[in-house]
């Protein structure tokens, strides 16, 4: 089973029996009605989550996402092949059900502070994820036809599923390359193979066995006619006289054993070659995205707990999934979204861990 499937596998043989109850069925297995309010902020796997959690528990919810309907990177950043949407929207629809309730198309920092939130929540979790594109720093990255994978991505669901026209979509045409090896790079390629694209190169500066998207990932794009660029990194993008990019520049790497960790790739020397491309998807790791504003947030430690919490430097505010640890896969953003919830339930009845 491939991890983002993995959401609906283990939230459903969590939640199987609560699942089937009413938010009334609910709060009468859990003894609990509390008359607290949680406002969530994002609904991605940590999100929705904690949302079932704290919805059990017999706190009222209201979740925000900045998309066009619940689901974050669930619905608009991973393809249908890997995880079904009807299967996400099942679990939203059964969250409503129990007394959620989602505010779509509202992004915090922008349609509302989380200074507003704190004064109408007794509690506000963010699940906001990793989205900002980190960036390779090289010259000539901002030329045009460079484009961010996980912006493109999106963009192109966001088509498919009725929510933007063509004329969002920055166009693909001749030769297509891909940087990076993890699933967003995969994704990417995918992405761009559905439009029609021929020839797509995916470009990465160690080999297969080292991708973190993994070897059987890579080897069903080959399958599929994409051109697996091992141990090689760019160091420039070329433009042409309209600053559009027309080639790439790169370096041969050899991996370096390094103690404890994965080898690390080290250029090789005078290795430049250049290949000519018409557009770049740059897939090469995302950073958590808290929201406008709130750049400052930070971890505390509970020492009473002696691990980690999930509260924050903000009295009410605690933090779960990707953009409390990073970018990362299905079950850790779930596991995190359980144990703010935990957290917050604690904090709001008072008690201590």
């Amino acid at each position: 089973m491939l991890k983002y499937e993995k959401f609906i596998y283990h939230y459903k043989l969590r939640h199987k029996a609560t699942m089937n109850f009413t938010l009334k069925q609910a709060q009468k297995l859990t003894n609990v009605n509390s008359g607290k309010k949680v406002a969530i902020i994002g609904s991605g796997p940590a999100g929705l989550t904690a949302a079932n959690e704290l919805v059990c528990l017999g706190h009222e919810v209201h979740v925000y996402e900045q998309m066009p309907e619940a689901g974050g990177l669930l619905i608009f950043g991973i393809p249908e092949e890997r995880i079904k949407k009807e299967q996400v929207r099942e679990c939203v629809n059964k969250l409503k059900e129990m007394g959620a309730v989602f505010y779509p198309n509202i992004k915090i920092g922008y349609d509302i502070k989380l200074s507003e939130l704190l004064k109408r929540y007794d509690a506000v979790l963010i699940a906001t994820g990793a989205w900002k594109n980190r960036r390779l720093g090289i010259r000539g990255e901002d030329l045009e036809g460079v484009h961010h994978a996980l912006d493109y991505i999106i963009y192109h669901n966001s088509v498919k599923l009725g929510y933007s026209g063509m004329h969002d979509l920055p166009p693909l045409h001749g030769c297509v390359a891909v940087i990076g090896g993890g699933l967003t790079a995969v994704d990417a390629c995918q992405t761009v193979l559905e439009l029609g694209v021929k020839r797509v190169f995916l470009i990465y500066r160690r080999t297969k066995t080292q991708a973190p998207a993994g070897r059987y990932q890579i080897e069903k794009l080959e399958a599929k006619g994409v051109e697996f660029v091992e141990l090689a990194q760019p160091v420039e993008f070329i433009g042409n006289e309209n600053n559009r990019v027309k080639a790439i520049k790169l370096i041969k790497t050899r991996l370096q054993n390094v103690s404890n960790r994965r080898p690390e790739p080290v250029p090789i020397k005078g290795s430049e070659y250049v290949i000519d491309v018409d557009h770049v998807l740059l897939a090469i790791g995302l950073c958590s995205t808290l929201p406008v504003g709130e750049e400052n947030l930070e971890i505390t430690k509970n020492h009473e707990c002696g691990e980690d919490s999930c509260r924050t430097n903000i009295d009410k505010v605690f933090v779960a999934g990707d953009v409390r640890h990073g970018a990362s896969f299905i079950g850790p953003a779930i596991a995190s979204g359980m144990k703010a919830a935990k957290e917050i339930h604690e904090y709001l009845s008072k008690t201590k861990c």
